[in-house]
């Protein structure tokens, strides 16, 4: 902080600076408008069916239900292809399972006319070396997929921090940004954007519940940034 500043102001300075250099996302229409395929991915546990699936829905209302669909690379929890299945149904767009490079290819053809296309994909630890090989499935995939982290606001400093270094790395390239959840059950949120900041991840969606889609909005960085110095009791 500048060593000038009374506290008042130097809290005011620090706000500023977070801000500025929060990486976010505001214009949905940049992400979304060109369209093409997206895939959600992060660990286990963080939200990315039920995000998927409000994604799914702000697209719906966005470009109509004919112009959107769903695949799931999930084929080891029980239940995810139902899940989002149910979903689907509730939207009105195609629900597709791609277990394997081969179907995903083969379901993402079949889709081509899509304007937009969402891959909920399997919950990996970032410890777990098949994350490598889910980016590299992803990245022979036929068409290219940009990849959101689904990063849980609830989780420590280090895991973030951890989570975001794995999924960065591989094939696949650079994640196009990440979509900040759980952020309802959060004590504090400085450590997801302290995540976004290091790792110069745009912050494209904040989730606070499970509701689909009311609970899903544009991450804004003022809101996030005045959201971490309140939990802080006004000292982040």
């Amino acid at each position: 902080l500048p060593a000038e500043l009374e506290r008042e102001a130097a809290l005011a300075w620090a706000r500023n600076e977070l801000t500025a250099k929060l990486p976010v996302q505001a214009d949905e229409q940049a992400l979304l408008a060109a369209g093409g395929v997206f895939a959600l991915v992060g660990p286990t546990g963080v939200g990315k069916t039920t995000t998927t699936a409000k994604l799914a829905a702000r697209c719906v209302m966005k470009y109509g239900a004919d112009r959107v669909a769903m695949l799931t690379t999930d084929g080891y929890r029980i239940g995810a292809h139902e899940q989002l299945l149910i979903y689907g149904r509730i939207l009105g767009v195609p629900v597709l399972p791609a277990g394997d490079a081969q179907a995903l290819q083969q379901a993402l053809q079949e889709l081509k006319g899509k304007h937009i296309v969402l891959i909920d994909t399997v919950g990996m630890s970032q410890r777990d070396q098949n994350v490598a090989e889910q980016a590299a499935m992803l990245c022979a995939a036929g068409r290219p997929v940009r990849r959101l982290l689904v990063l849980n606001a609830a989780s420590h400093g280090d895991t973030l921090n951890e989570v975001a270094h794995a999924y960065h790395q591989g094939a696949a390239g650079a994640l196009t940004g990440c979509i900040v959840t759980k952020v309802d059950e959060a004590t504090h949120v400085g450590a997801v954007l302290d995540t976004a900041i290091r790792h110069r991840l745009p912050v494209h969606y904040v989730s606070n519940g499970q509701k689909v889609p009311e609970n899903l909005t544009l991450a804004r960085a003022r809101d996030l940034v005045e959201r971490a110095f309140a939990a802080a009791g006004g000292t982040a």
